[in-house]
């Protein structure tokens, strides 16, 4: 559980560290399960076997589907097709950390998704906001959870933040002139923009943040992130978790890869979205475990 002192600094700064809230068992489960879905490839799903929504490599990839020269693996909805995944979804103390974050007492999966950056070759994640990539759903996702699988530092990768950003708007297109940065050395060199009049924070400085493994990293989807290069003889693994509050609603104007699973007119609640959004806190608690999942 969060304490005020964390909040005020969410809200000043735009991210958190919440703590370890996972076990070394716990990461090593999760790690096998991502180890084996990375072993079947986005093309080794059998008709009718559960399957991510998407199984790319995000840096654009080789030919024939087969990844690029510096590979960066976004495995979205891996909780479909793992149920160790899917137990993580309803983590007590992850649900209620967002739940303090948001200020609401009701939320569901928008979606997660694995970034898995190899060791020696893993590509660049460049600069960021998550709500503008979102825009089947309104008002905004406000809060994600970030756990990875291996320590997570400068030399292997680690997100970059920049503090206070979360309140200068959205600034996606500026971000998008950034995207020459690529590699540890200069990834915090962002130039040509002035924070507005009047912010909290009114200095661009990025940083990096590093986290431990197991340990839980909260980010504003406004909050300017990214991640350089992974040069390092170690992998770096982690998950989002992308969650939606109960005023979210559907934007059928909007594009994303989880439309083709919303068949809701504009403007309904995305709570009555269905199965592929699942929700896992109600009324101020975490929400139990699906039966398929308890034993």
């Amino acid at each position: 559980m969060l304490n005020q002192a964390q909040i005020a600094q969410f809200h000043r700064e735009g991210f958190l560290n919440g703590g370890p809230v996972l076990s070394e068992e716990e990461v090593g489960e999760l790690r096998d399960s991502l180890e084996a879905i990375m072993a079947k490839g986005p093309g080794g799903f059998g008709p009718g076997e559960p399957r991510p929504v998407l199984f790319r490599d995000l840096s654009g990839g080789g030919p024939e589907g087969k990844p690029g020269p510096t590979p960066v693996w976004q495995i979205v909805n891996i909780w479909e097709a793992a149920p160790t995944f899917e137990r993580l979804l309803y983590h007590p103390a992850i649900t209620k950390g967002i739940s303090q974050l948001t200020g609401h007492l009701d939320l569901q999966v928008w979606h997660d998704q694995i970034q898995y950056k190899p060791a020696d070759q893993g590509g660049t994640t460049r600069w960021h906001q998550d709500a503008p990539l979102w825009p089947i759903i309104r008002p905004m996702t406000p809060v994600s959870a970030w756990i990875p699988f291996d320590d997570a530092d400068e030399e292997n990768g680690c997100m970059w933040m920049v503090p206070g950003s979360h309140n200068w708007g959205n600034q996606i297109e500026y971000l998008r002139t950034q995207g020459h940065l690529t590699q540890r050395e200069e990834f915090g060199s962002l130039e040509g923009f002035a924070p507005p009049a009047g912010a909290e924070i009114a200095v661009v400085e990025a940083r990096p943040w590093p986290v431990k493994k197991g340990e839980v990293s909260f980010h504003h989807s406004l909050t300017w992130h990214g991640s350089p290069a992974n040069r390092s003889p170690r992998p770096r693994r982690a998950i989002a978790i992308h969650y939606m509050t109960g005023e979210a609603r559907y934007d059928a104007k909007g594009e994303h890869p989880m439309k083709q699973f919303v068949t809701l007119k504009d403007g309904a609640p995305m709570a009555q979205a269905g199965p592929h959004f699942p929700q896992v806190f109600q009324q101020g608690q975490p929400g139990g475990l699906p039966g398929h999942l308890r034993n």
